[in-house]
């Protein structure tokens, strides 16, 4: 019988308490309106960063939940079984000992016709043989009396035999069902104590995923503060965002509706990200857009660096067309151009917060020289 792996269950607690300090650190944390975007920024990326953590650990919760529930169903299975095993060695003994008990009643019945046989045949074996033959009335008939008795004595005495042979095979077989019964008893009892022990684990992994989901929702709360107080410091700037008409700029289906970084684009960068978007727009546009991959040198902020490295050249000065780069913490973001009037540009761009939520298209209107998302830089691929 299979025995299914016990679970380590002090490694649960021990990395809940981590995470509640973790989460107790951000909600300790005032929210000055003197923070500037950039710094309420780098709260959103960690408050991300904390929740992608938490949700990572979620996870491996949840897949061990699932995998305990699994082996507790397993484990209901193997019990299930071993009780219908129970119940049919117990049906072997109850019918075994009936065929004991009635093979006990065969012999009884035999030994008693064996026995008034055997008084019989000694009766009338107590007189002469000239007496039994003066008293039958023939010979032959003297000759069949003393032959049938001989004959009934021997038939029964095999059956006596026979029914011994079997009372002893019955009793045989019924103490090996009994020893297996034992036997079948005892594995139930430990299964039943193992499936006990997973059930515990089950509970109590299931108990830590609903305090992780809280730890969640809490970061995803402060975040969505955060978010709030850029949107509103964005807006009293005077940038203004909006999602437009649902086309998302024209950007590919098939990246725009997988799940974001779970597609390498043609430059070989996550699909629903900045810099994926801003080098199709380039692309799109017929220019020569640099495969420059993911990675920390591909980051938003990297590419004016990469821009001169290739002779593109980069500026100040908006045109339409560019891509604008903003160096707001982690990695930056990267924008594109659609329009210019003056010092004040419209972009599109991915993977800027659309009602809290990421990996999304949006354009805004905002100024080259005074955005709240900090100074830029335009690329003119």
């Amino acid at each position: 019988m299979k025995i299914i792996k016990k679970y380590n269950s002090r490694l649960v607690p021990s990395l809940l308490a981590s995470m509640l300090v973790v989460a107790t650190v951000f909600a300790s944390q005032p929210r000055s309106s003197a923070q500037s975007v950039s710094d309420l920024q780098n709260q959103k990326n960690i408050l991300q960063s904390q929740i992608n953590s938490t949700n990572s650990t979620l996870q491996g919760l949840t897949n061990k939940a699932n995998t305990l529930q699994n082996e507790v169903a397993i484990l209901n299975a193997q019990i299930a079984d071993m009780q219908n095993q129970i119940a049919t060695t117990k049906n072997k003994i109850t019918s075994l000992q009936s065929s004991l008990d009635q093979a006990q009643a065969n012999l009884e019945k035999q030994k008693t016709v064996l026995q008034a046989s055997i008084e019989m045949l000694y009766k009338n074996e107590g007189a002469s043989t000239i007496e039994l033959i003066v008293g039958s009335d023939s010979f032959s008939k003297f000759i069949d009396s003393q032959t049938y008795l001989q004959s009934l004595k021997d038939g029964i005495t095999t059956s006596v035999k026979k029914i011994q042979a079997l009372k002893q095979q019955i009793q045989t077989q019924q103490d090996e069902q009994k020893k297996l019964l034992n036997q079948q008893q005892a594995q139930q009892n430990s299964l039943q104590a193992t499936q006990a022990q997973q059930q515990s684990l089950l509970d109590q992994t299931q108990g830590s995923e609903a305090n992780y989901q809280q730890i969640v929702a809490g970061l995803r709360a402060q975040q969505q503060s955060v978010i709030a107080a850029i949107a509103a410091k964005m807006a009293a700037s005077g940038t203004t965002i909006y999602t437009g008409d649902g086309s998302n700029g024209g950007y590919p289906t098939v990246w725009a509706n997988a799940e974001q970084d779970s597609l390498g684009d043609s430059w070989g960068m996550w699909n629903r990200e900045c810099v994926s978007y801003a080098a199709f727009k380039v692309a799109q546009s017929g220019r020569y857009m640099p495969a420059w991959g993911r990675g920390y040198l591909a980051n938003a902020q990297n590419w004016p660096g990469l821009a001169d490295a290739f002779g593109i050249p980069t500026d100040r000065s908006p045109r339409v067309g560019d891509v604008a780069i903003t160096y707001n913490y982690p990695v930056g973001h990267a924008m594109y151009v659609e329009a210019v009037n003056g010092r004040m540009v419209t972009i599109s761009q991915y993977n800027w917060p659309v009602n809290g939520q990421w990996g999304m298209w949006s354009e805004m209107t905002l100024s080259a020289d005074s955005s709240s998302l900090g100074p830029m830089t335009f690329i003119h691929f």
